[in-house]
């Protein structure tokens, strides 16, 4: 009944909207959107959004993107952050297209019906923002990708109407050459060019991807790294110079879902997104053993905490429907174990450094688990290091910096050993600031200053 309910709302609302637009209902459109604006000050969410007051005001899109980016910008002195998700300028923009595939009305033929609906959105948004930007002060928007439609016409206008547009693009994790290859050709076949001022990336690697799919010059372009990774290397410092001390220790997975991309993907009629047409046969067993030996461990061990950490689309995708199964068919009654747990909303940075032992794959959190000095298992179960798919593995060239995991039972020999063993060599040591460094492209924790003068240099 609820969902009924909030659907027929739904359905209103958007009627409503339409109605507003098409009636050029301005005001009232402008007052809607103003209400669902909200300040970051400080990491904290402040309603209503203060005054200027002489700070660069950065007006992000689609906030939930961020991750942690706009708590790190909220706390320089000289930036004021107001933010709102993507529902609002989606609300204005919807009633112009049949889907959100920005790539169908960039590429659309000339004066067709795509074309036509496309510049009719691009003038009513031209007219909005034209009244909006005079109730709310704004030097920058900001985005974190080109692909969304309902962030694609705010954008480009306000660029165009004299408000800088600022893509803090966080897709920088090219790290296999397939991976690279295809993220360059998508630029360069459906998103056209950079319809901004600037963007600001973490690595070289991902500045040259933008480079060589001509979606945008090198002038363009800045690499600044990772501002979550300010907080991070902060935590890393503190955590060195703290007296050694008792506490509990902790087991965590950074979960990556049995049909992971890594393992393969198989093409649709008519669609080119995937990367490969085919599916790894052992991707379910790797999956299965990996999580039986963690319930296996968490009951051989009760006083290590056993943590899961998908991320939250993760959770809400049909593939968390295979780990239930998995868990559920176990021989361990995880109902029984208080030391297990799936957390979501675990705070990434702060966890790494207090791990004892960590497992991923492909993830970003391998890189940050390595400069932490912390000793990770790569689950590489049922040969997969001899399946064509390894060559799409992003750390294949740096094994050496990990522990390697061929099956079930070395799994749980490797935990055992960190357990005892948790340091790792100098040299190894070296090698994993390099590589985080070569894509976080910072290793000093200052990239919010630099953010920061990217962003004055463009808005004044």
């Amino acid at each position: 009944m609820f969902n009924k309910v909030k659907s027929f709302t739904s359905k209103i609302f958007t009627k409503l909207i339409t109605v507003l637009i098409l009636k050029e209902q301005y005001a009232v459109l402008v007052l809607l959107i103003i209400l669902n604006i909200k300040e970051k000050s400080n990491g904290k969410n402040r309603y209503p959004f203060s005054s200027p007051n002489n700070k660069i005001t950065v007006l992000a899109l689609d906030s939930d993107r961020y991750r942690g980016d706009l708590v790190a910008l909220s706390y320089h002195p000289k930036i004021r952050v107001l933010f709102m998700k993507q529902n609002p300028p989606g609300w204005l923009i919807k009633p112009f297209y049949s889907e959100l595939n920005i790539g169908r009305y960039i590429n659309a033929e000339k004066n067709s019906i795509d074309d036509i609906n496309h510049k009719k959105a691009y003038d009513f948004m031209y007219k909005f923002l034209s009244i909006f930007y005079k109730y709310v002060a704004v030097d920058c928007v900001t985005t974190i990708n080109y692909r969304y439609l309902e962030d694609y016409n705010w954008s480009k206008v306000s660029d165009d109407l004299g408000v800088p547009f600022i893509m803090l693009y966080r897709e920088c994790l090219l790290a296999s050459d397939r991976i690279y290859d295809h993220v360059v050709r998508r630029k360069k076949n459906e998103f056209g060019r950079f319809v901004g001022s600037h963007i600001i990336v973490h690595n070289e690697k991902c500045k040259q991807s933008f480079i060589d799919s001509e979606f945008a010059t090198p002038d363009q372009v800045s690499v600044a790294g990772a501002l979550r990774m300010d907080n991070f290397l902060k935590l890393i410092r503190q955590n060195k110079v703290k007296s050694p001390h008792a506490s509990k220790k902790k087991f965590i997975l950074f979960y990556f879902p049995h049909d992971n991309g890594l393992f393969g993907r198989k093409y649709r009629k008519n669609y080119k997104g995937w990367l490969y047409n085919s599916i790894w046969s052992s991707r379910d067993k790797l999956f299965i053993d990996l999580h039986n030996a963690i319930i296996e461990l968490a009951l051989e061990y009760p006083d290590i905490e056993f943590i899961i950490k998908p991320k939250d689309v993760m959770v809400k995708n049909k593939s968390w429907d295979f780990y239930k199964d998995v868990v559920n068919k176990s021989n361990i009654d995880i109902k029984k174990l208080p030391n297990y747990k799936v957390d979501v909303d675990l705070n990434v940075s702060d966890s790494i450094v207090k791990s004892s032992v960590i497992c991923a794959l492909q993830s970003s959190t391998v890189v940050e688990s390595a400069f932490a000095g912390k000793r990770l298992i790569l689950p590489l179960f049922h040969d997969f290091l001899d399946s064509p798919h390894f060559d799409n593995f992003y750390w294949k060239n740096d094994l050496e910096l990990f522990d390697v995991a061929t099956d079930k039972n070395q799994f749980k020999i490797l935990f055992k050993d960190i357990l005892n063993n948790p340091k790792i060599s100098q040299d190894i040591e070296n090698k994993r600031i390099e590589l985080f460094d070569r894509w976080f492209g910072n290793v000093e924790g200052n990239s919010l200053d630099k953010y920061y003068n990217i962003i004055k240099n463009i808005t004044q």
